[in-house]
């Protein structure tokens, strides 16, 4: 790839958010050196500052500014899992609505949201890593799993909806991930979920309609970050990198349409950003992402091999 060093030095002369997935992802740097990198998260720039935005009450309301937005952005900082405040909101959050470990899956499903269910599931299994309750979280996300492979939190008030959503399906899928590499879920058990996931992805060519072949919704090809609970096609790549239908033929379209996107620099833009208030500004639509360009570049890696 044209730019290589460039980009790779711009990169890392960005936040340590960024520099230790670059350490990890591009440059193949042993565990000790990504990790001596992560633990900066805490202590200085975009994360640092995003916890101080933390009062004594804990985080502002808002619209992204409170949690489980707040701690979602930290995690894909890289907040190191044993940090104290991300603990005890953790632990605040599912002691609301998961006292006990003794909910039944239909109930805990009639009472939150599914998306919100599939974070505190990864950020439970993250920050909370040997909960008890944390299997039984997972028990309902299983539970909710559709016949056409994903998720979608409109069945809680629509039954009958049998379509599942890429939204949903991804903030399923990421947290399910998480919590299969802390052992809350059994390995084959999630190979098996997101097998069925994938297929409904890939289905779709990750952004378009499987009846008709039109772009689902325009947004989704946008460069957009942080994402909070919208899917992209740029999330859904990074995602199917960590798997082999990274090379699904599926998949080949939405991996043209991030090629086209790349400045003539080998740097991606940001986009645009959700409507609301960001808990910290890591990054100004219509400029180049460090954030959009990690991904871009970590994702055609593993394409291009």
């Amino acid at each position: 790839m044209q730019h290589d060093v460039a980009v790779l030095e711009w990169l890392l002369g960005g936040d340590p958010a960024v520099r230790w997935q670059v350490l990890r992802d591009l440059l193949d740097e042993p565990p000790e050196v990504w990790e001596a990198e992560r633990q900066r998260v805490a202590e200085s720039g975009w994360g640092a500052a995003m916890l101080e935005r933390r009062g004594t009450a804990g985080w502002p309301k808002g619209r992204w500014t409170d949690a489980p937005w707040s701690l979602l952005q930290l995690l894909a900082c890289g907040l190191p899992e044993d940090h104290h405040d991300a603990r005890a909101d953790t632990d605040r959050a599912l002691s609301r609505f998961m006292p006990d470990a003794d909910v039944e899956p239909p109930v805990l499903f009639k009472r939150n949201d599914l998306c919100h269910l599939g974070f505190w599931l990864g950020l439970g299994s993250y920050f909370l890593a040997g909960d008890a309750r944390l299997p039984r979280l997972a028990e309902t996300v299983l539970w909710a799993q559709l016949d056409d492979g994903g998720w979608n939190c409109v069945v809680r008030r629509r039954p009958e909806t049998v379509h599942s959503s890429f939204h949903t399906t991804f903030n399923v899928l990421e947290n399910l991930r998480i919590a299969a590499a802390r052992g809350v879920v059994a390995q084959q058990t999630f190979a098996d979920a997101e097998a069925r996931a994938l297929d409904f992805v890939l289905a779709h060519r990750l952004y378009r309609s499987d009846h008709t072949g039109e772009v689902i919704d325009a947004r989704f090809t946008q460069l957009t970050y942080p994402w909070h609970w919208h899917y992209t096609v740029l999330r859904g790549l990074d995602y199917l990198r960590l798997t082999l239908a990274i090379r699904d033929e599926r998949a080949a379209d939405a991996i043209e349409l991030l090629r086209g996107r790349v400045r003539p620099n080998g740097r991606w833009p940001l986009q645009g950003r959700i409507p609301g208030t960001p808990l910290v500004e890591m990054e100004k639509p219509g400029q180049e992402s460090r954030w959009n360009t990690l991904r871009a570049r970590r994702i055609l890696r593993a394409v291009d091999g």
